[in-house]
């Protein structure tokens, strides 16, 4: 397979195996940390995909932090939002480290980050407080009260009261620096714009958004854009629910492995195998597993190790960060499924599979295909659509039949399906749907943007 931007175009492709092989940090972090308070779940979880804290401070979510603690998130939170080291006794009075920290001194702590890490923002507020309780702040805390509950940030016990003057516990502080880094990055501009659009036809109404199946922490919070469109519609639609892991896992080892005497070792040079085998030597798997995976299956474990050892995930990518948020909530449904795609996978040539796999080996492919993940990532989260399009579509087959074949499966028979069923949506006149599809499907001659152009029936409007 020719390296130009193949390796772009299998990175934006791989969605099985990655999926497979991790159950999803939105799934895991509840596994990983505790239970925290019910009212605090969802933030605390989030605070721990940011990396706000210290993995000590997510346990015992009940107790009270101290003063020491309360320093160090404060200066972790102050990295995270600015890319450099303070000491934490900066931001926090330490000379009593083990007292006990209260409300106050987390919302005053917090707020002296913000403030430090974008002195450019408007500080000023001018809201009435109708809590009970604020009579007895100093000025200077009032003006810092004032502003955090303004932005969002700090919210009381209940209508009447903000309870300052209790001992902060480590749910409280946990969910108010995820509130806090959250609006910074929203304050900022620096949310993740991705490559969405809107589609009106006839009074109806489609959103699509480009996805990366694969993403790291610093992919979130999405654009406000993005959030409120998925809020206001009905029905989400996505490649394959990737929820699904069980029975997907099922069917991809029935399609991926060889089920009779037949091996790896003996469908691939004997270099590739030796290869494939060192690479595999790190991860503890047995020669008598991985010596019946099919070489596309081989290859594309391969390639989710290798982005998995770049710290991207698929616990983190988009598709199944909307498929956690629209579960219980909103009907999903797939334009394709799981067994659609594996099937896509085995039906490729064994020419291809052989090319997949040499190129997934590859140092120099492996190194070039993380600089385009960067690229990628860099342009989605600009929303640059032109960019990406062209990183993801920009090349040409140069008259090689194995990428023929493979940009003809994984990009033009599937880009024509999707924008016929992106159609039958557009002709719904009871829901809104909000569509998520790998981003690659959005551009090229064949994708679902210029080809619902081609129409001129549609209006369609980027949201960035």
């Amino acid at each position: 397979m020719k390296k130009t931007k193949s390796v772009a175009a299998l990175l934006l492709a791989i969605v099985m195996v990655i999926s497979l092989q991790t159950t999803g940090i939105f799934a895991q972090q509840s596994a990983e940390v505790g239970q925290p308070s019910s009212w605090a779940v969802e933030s605390v979880q989030w605070s721990a995909i940011y990396g706000l804290a210290q993995q000590e401070m997510y346990s015992n979510y009940t107790s009270r932090v101290t003063c020491e603690e309360l320093a160090k998130v404060s200066a972790n939170l102050y990295q995270k939002l600015t890319g450099e080291e303070i000491l934490p006794g900066s931001l926090v009075e330490l000379s009593d480290p083990k007292r006990d920290a209260t409300r106050l001194e987390m919302v005053e702590a917090v707020y002296n980050v913000i403030r430090k890490a974008q002195p450019n923002f408007d500080f000023k507020s001018d809201i009435t407080l109708k809590f009970e309780d604020v009579s007895n702040l100093s000025e200077g805390s009032l003006s810092i009260v004032k502003y955090s509950v303004s932005k969002g940030i700090l919210n009381g016990r209940n209508d009447k009261i903000l309870d300052l003057s209790s001992a902060c516990t480590r749910q409280e502080l946990l969910v108010y620096t995820k509130n806090a880094y959250e609006f910074v990055v929203y304050e900022a501009g620096l949310a993740s714009k991705g490559v969405f659009w809107e589609v009106s036809y006839n009074g109806n109404k489609v959103y699509l958004l480009g996805s990366v199946h694969y993403a790291d922490s610093s992919t979130y919070p999405l654009s406000k854009d993005i959030l409120n469109a998925f809020d206001a519609s009905d029905v989400l639609a996505v490649e394959a629910d990737l929820e699904k892991t069980e029975e997907a896992a099922t069917y991809m080892l029935a399609k991926g492995m060889y089920q009779d005497d037949n091996t790896l070792q003996q469908n691939v040079p004997e270099e590739v195998y030796e290869r494939f085998a060192e690479v595999m030597k790190p991860y503890g798997l047995q020669e008598e597993f991985y010596n019946k995976l099919k070489p596309w299956y081989a290859a594309l474990l391969v390639t989710s190790l290798s982005v998995e050892a770049n710290s991207y995930s698929a616990g983190l990518g988009i598709d199944l960060y909307f498929t956690s948020k629209a579960k219980g909530t909103k009907e999903i449904v797939e334009i394709e499924g799981m067994e659609f795609q594996i099937d896509m996978f085995d039906s490729f040539s064994e020419e291809l599979q052989l090319e997949f796999l040499q190129s997934t080996l590859s140092s120099g492919e492996q190194n070039q295909s993380m600089e385009s993940m960067a690229e990628l990532m860099k342009y989605w989260k600009s929303g640059d659509a032109e960019q990406l399009g062209k990183l993801v579509k920009g090349n040409d087959d140069g008259g090689n039949e194995s990428l023929q074949e493979f940009n003809n499966k994984m990009w033009e028979e599937r880009d024509n399906n999707m924008t016929k069923k992106v159609k039958e949506y557009l002709n719904d006149s009871e829901n809104t749907y909000f569509v998520v599809v790998g981003a690659g499907h959005m551009f090229g001659d064949t994708g679902i943007i210029t080809q619902l152009e081609k129409e001129g029936i549609y209006e369609i409007t980027q949201i960035k």
